[in-house]
């Protein structure tokens, strides 16, 4: 008789490692495939920004429409909602809007540029549309609208990111 561990345990042994370094190998690329689809899903395509600056000037008690970015021309997007920083001297209201098959620049009558004015919050971005916001006081004001960030889906992609013009001023001026 031989002191010797019979042949099969070693077999045994060899065959475990093996399966651990491809379970450790599998781990790793499904980690790694994983987080390239996250990554993925959170970076979509940049909208497109500008350094302009918006001038605008309504009387008390009129709303104004300015133009704040464009729809991208490539593509269509969901829109989960905009968000607004707005800086004034008085109370004012200030909402966005989805303008559709238009960009008035600004205006007080949007209709004659827009075939439709809608919440842009669970609307469709189609190329053509760009988004407004709407400015209205009681009193005179000065207005100052920040770039507005848009929280958008595209295909599976999601994201909350800045577009359009760098800000816009809106004088509302006494009566």
């Amino acid at each position: 008789m031989s002191d010797s561990p019979p042949r099969t345990s070693a077999a045994l042994e060899v065959s475990r490692s093996r399966r651990a370094v491809r379970a450790a190998v599998a781990l790793v690329l499904l980690v790694a495939l994983l987080a390239v689809l996250l990554w993925y899903t959170t970076h979509p395509p940049e909208l497109a920004t500008s350094e302009e600056t918006r001038q605008a000037a309504t009387p008390v008690g009129v709303p104004v429409y300015v133009a704040m970015a464009p729809a991208p021309t490539d593509r269509s997007l969901g829109v989960d909602g905009v968000k607004l920083r707005v800086t004034a001297n008085t109370d004012v209201d200030v909402r966005p809007l989805l303008c559709r098959d238009g960009s008035p620049g600004v205006t007080s009558d949007p209709a004659a540029y827009c075939s439709e004015l809608v919440d842009p919050e669970g609307q469709r971005l189609e190329p053509g549309d760009s988004l407004l916001v709407e400015v209205a006081a009681d009193e005179p004001a000065i207005v100052v609208v920040d770039r507005i960030r848009v929280g958008y889906q595209d295909g599976i992609r999601a994201a909350t990111q800045p577009a359009g013009v760098d800000h816009a001023v809106v004088n509302v001026l006494g009566r």
